[in-house]
């Protein structure tokens, strides 16, 4: 399979916290001499933080003409302000084309995601098959290589089951010849191998690192990852062996691995509560984006400590063209946020807990729709009409995404996005209001990819703890906390009530309530596309052919000033935001020129 022998051209290592170091000595296998790689501790180092460089940014590149397309446009989650989004082959669901190679997303070749894990396991492989060339180091030093190696290899390796299923075992470097033969083993078996690497990763890998290397993979990320990859592992598409790709149910076995193993990984951060912990709700913000320094958050363990790119990536992920201001393409482009995910927010009800809004005990009203919501909705989303920041005379200005407004007006004229449309929402997760055209400050707050966080760990482990027992107040061998315990933790932390007797002791109550929360707590964070294929939920999220809906907020009175403004409201089809899934899309295919160079032993996924 010519993809896992990926060719490299010479390459400037980056090490975290120092400088770079350019090797331009080019050898046939990987334009980087042997003689310079494995000299040192310093060099297989820096060799090996290649495989940080290629860690997934989630919030797009800083590339102006692709219009910073954004993870949550994979799912029903945002929709793409851009009418040439590089997103949309992926709601088109014709995923095997003959271009695939180069494909946003789906691509194996250039700076995609799936290139990314070739390269860094490839890289990875090479320096455990010989960290023992370097003359000199310690045997600290040499943990400390292992670790990171081993945790990179599994990381990556997670990146490719997560979208193809399973995988062939990339256990050593393999050769430029072609002639080795790899065939494909099942999710279950490609899990199994990865978890001796996980393993070994948090075995080797230190408690923590000092200021100039944080955000090198610690023991507790190790942790936190090995109960991640369980939780998929039990989840029902990956109960498929490679010829189906049926709906199934969990696999409890599996489950339980997965609760005890988040378990294990919240009782060390309880333990470590000076490097990790669940921040407070008057914090919450600040886990999303904060003053620098410092370079990360006590509720981040697994990040990359590179930060969001400045005012390109700002302007084209989340602002319309009013507050983003210029003339490129990143000017009038942006992702909103939908009606579907706002609908999971929860309403405080008369009697003072917190219900889903279909739910009669909410009293939700849809001409008030905003009213007593979970907190977290105003953290993470801006509505029509809302006040937003400040004009170059320190004027408020309000978000004008209702009908007649000027963000509204816009989308029928402006040429890179007129055949799109609005949702009526901005994403305010990682947004300030300083950051628009008349302040200008872009930069004020640092934004980090965060992989992993501590609220993710709960609710892995409710999920797993749940799945295992089928019982939400029932406790997984070995664990202290229930399912419940888990999930009102983080729902406590949010400032919203636990959930209602009803809603426990319904397995299928508990379930919703459970993915409901996963939904909002990491919205946005890229989970949810991974989370509604693993669930295997994404054909029917997306059997309406219009599935995705918006607001139409259009004011009583056009007339009167936008603070005074009243509106009525009504949900509405967002037609350009088709989302074609299929069974088959539940996995990606392989493209056609890696089957065609397997020799036969690359299978290709159901449906493709």
């Amino acid at each position: 399979m010519k993809r896992i022998k990926i060719l490299f051209i010479a390459i400037a290592l980056l090490t975290i916290g120092s400088s770079c170091e350019d090797f331009l000595d080019k050898s046939p296998d990987m334009g980087l001499s042997d003689k310079d790689v494995y000299k040192s501790y310093e060099t297989i180092r820096g060799f090996l933080d290649i495989c940080y460089t290629e860690l997934e940014q989630i919030f797009g590149s800083d590339t102006p003409a692709n219009g910073s397309p954004f993870v949550g446009c994979f799912s029903d989650e945002m929709a793409t302000i851009y009418n040439k989004s590089e997103v949309l082959t992926l709601h088109s669901g014709n995923w095997l084309r003959a271009k695939q190679d180069e494909t946003f997303e789906l691509g194996v070749k250039g700076a995609t995601c799936i290139h990314s894990a070739y390269k860094a396991i490839r890289i990875a492989n090479l320096v455990l098959a010989n960290y023992t060339r370097v003359p000199g180091m310690t045997e600290e030093q040499t943990r400390e290589i292992l670790g990171q190696a081993h945790f990179y290899r599994a990381w990556f390796y997670f990146q490719l089951l997560k979208r193809y299923g399973g995988m062939p075992i990339f256990d050593h470097p393999f050769t430029e010849n072609g002639e080795e033969k790899i065939a494909r083993v099942t999710y279950h078996e490609s899990h199994q191998w990865m978890m001796g690497d996980i393993e070994d990763a948090i075995t080797m890998l230190p408690d923590t690192w000092d200021d100039s290397n944080t955000g090198r993979p610690t023991k507790i990320a190790a942790m936190a990852f090995k109960s991640m990859a369980q939780l998929y592992d039990a989840s029902p598409l990956m109960q498929n062996d490679l010829n189906s790709t049926e709906v199934r149910e969990y696999d409890r076995e599996r489950a339980k691995l997965a609760a005890k193993s988040a378990m294990n990984a919240i009782d060390y951060i309880d333990t470590h509560t000076e490097q990790y912990r669940l921040m407070s709700q008057s914090e919450y913000k600040d886990i999303f984006y904060f003053t620098f320094p410092p370079s990360h958050q006590p509720e981040h363990i697994w990040y990359n400590r590179v930060p969001m790119g400045g005012i390109t990536t700002v302007k084209g992920l989340w602002l319309y063209a009013d507050l983003a201001g210029g003339t490129m393409v990143a000017a009038s482009t942006y992702n909103a946020p939908t009606q579907n995910i706002v609908d999971l927010f929860e309403k405080k009800g008369p009697d003072g807990k917190y219900y889903p809004i279909k739910d009669s005990r909410a009293g939700y009203d849809d001409q008030k729709p905003y009213d007593n919501r979970d907190p977290r909705f105003k953290n993470n989303i801006l509505v029509p009409g809302e006040e937003w920041g400040k004009n170059a005379s320190s004027k408020p200005l309000y978000i004008t995404t209702y009908e007649g407004g000027k963000a509204t007006e816009d989308m029928k004229t402006l040429k890179n996005i007129n055949s799109r449309q609005q949702t009526g929402y901005l994403c305010k997760k990682f947004l300030w209001p300083e950051a628009n055209r008349y302040t200008a400050l872009w930069e004020k707050y640092r934004v980090i990819t965060v992989y992993i966080r501590v609220a993710q760990v709960y609710l892995d482990f409710a999920e797993a703890s749940f799945e295992a027992t089928g019982s939400a107040t029932q406790k997984v061998e070995g664990c202290s906390l229930s399912a419940e315990d888990a999930l009102n933790i983080i729902r406590a932390r949010a400032g919203i009530t636990a959930l209602t007797e009803d809603r426990v002791s319904d397995p299928d109550l508990f379930r919703e309530a459970l993915r409901r929360e996963r939904a909002v707590e990491l919205m946005f964070e890229n989970h949810r596309w991974w989370d509604i294929r693993r669930w295997m939920i994404a054909h029917d999220l997306f059997k309406e052919t219009y599935p995705i809906k918006g607001i139409k907020a259009t004011p009583v009175d056009p007339k009167v000033a936008v603070n005074k403004m009243k509106f009525t409201y009504t949900v509405v089809d967002v037609t350009p935001e088709t989302r074609n899934f299929a069974m088959r899309n539940y996995w990606y295919p392989f493209p056609k020129t890696d089957i065609a160079s397997s020799n036969g032993t690359l299978q290709q996924n159901p449906g493709w």
